[in-house]
């Protein structure tokens, strides 16, 4: 469990879906701008009832194919591609978040209004193969591996995540709630008892800042929780970069 926690509270959702707000009218609102969003209650899921916006499918026949079951093998695959941000899937380029070294603080507690913990931690950020975004994250000792998507036939966001020191590949599923929300969830953690949920909220225009509140709670009761800062802080080392793709 000790090594789950970071893992949990690290895998941490950059966007995935399309850039949409539902109004009061109904109406669909496409508007490039990012505005502050009216959150939900933190205690409660958001309501499908009008609010959830379904991702539309776009053409994907010429994009890679998402193997049927995703390895560690096939995480670290991709993560060794060097950067190339050419025409990328609209679901991620709509969020424009940059490509490039993040810092995060991610702040802990076992419940909210009770954090004891302020960790600091290093995430690389790129784009590969026009439908996935993969990172590196760095805490300490800790050292994980994450590759997002989309996946098209399930309608929803979807992203693995594996640790050099853990054998278990982490998933979660996830819907975007209005243009600025994303809600995740765990689907495989090996402990049954335990539920993982986290929020990501995007709150600048440049793609260079969101924040991600995490919540894991073992038979109903809250055991683990963050809130996490992202923050842009530079470029993308030319290591990571296709000479092709400049």
């Amino acid at each position: 469990m000790k090594k789950l926690l970071p893992l949990l509270s690290c895998l941490l959702l950059v966007g995935c879906g399309e850039k949409k707000g539902v109004g009061d009218n109904g109406q669909t609102d496409t508007g490039s701008a990012i505005e502050k969003p009216t959150a939900p209650n933190e205690s409660e899921a958001p309501s499908v009832d009008g609010a959830t916006v379904e991702l539309p499918a776009n053409e994907v026949a010429d994009l890679p194919t998402l193997p049927e079951t995703v390895t560690k093998e096939f995480i670290m695959g991709l993560w060794a591609k060097p950067h190339d941000g050419r025409d990328i899937i609209k679901e991620f380029a709509d969020d424009q978040l940059r490509e490039g070294i993040w810092k995060v603080i991610s702040n802990r507690g076992p419940r909210r209004g009770e954090i004891d913990q302020t960790i600091g931690a290093t995430m690389t950020l790129k784009m590969i193969d026009r439908r996935y975004q993969v990172w590196e994250w760095r805490e300490g000792e800790f050292l994980s591996y994450t590759v997002a998507t989309y996946d098209y036939d399930a309608s929803r966001c979807r992203w693995w995540g594996a640790s050099p020191e853990e054998t278990s590949i982490f998933e979660h599923s996830g819907r975007r709630y209005w243009r600025n929300l994303i809600e995740w969830k765990a689907v495989n953690l090996p402990d049954p008892e335990l539920q993982s949920t986290m929020r990501t909220t995007f709150i600048s225009e440049d793609g260079k800042r969101f924040k991600v509140i995490g919540k894991a709670k073992r038979n109903g009761e809250v055991v683990s929780y963050s809130t996490s800062e992202f923050s842009w802080h530079s470029e993308l080392p030319e290591e990571h970069r296709s000479r092709e793709a400049k």
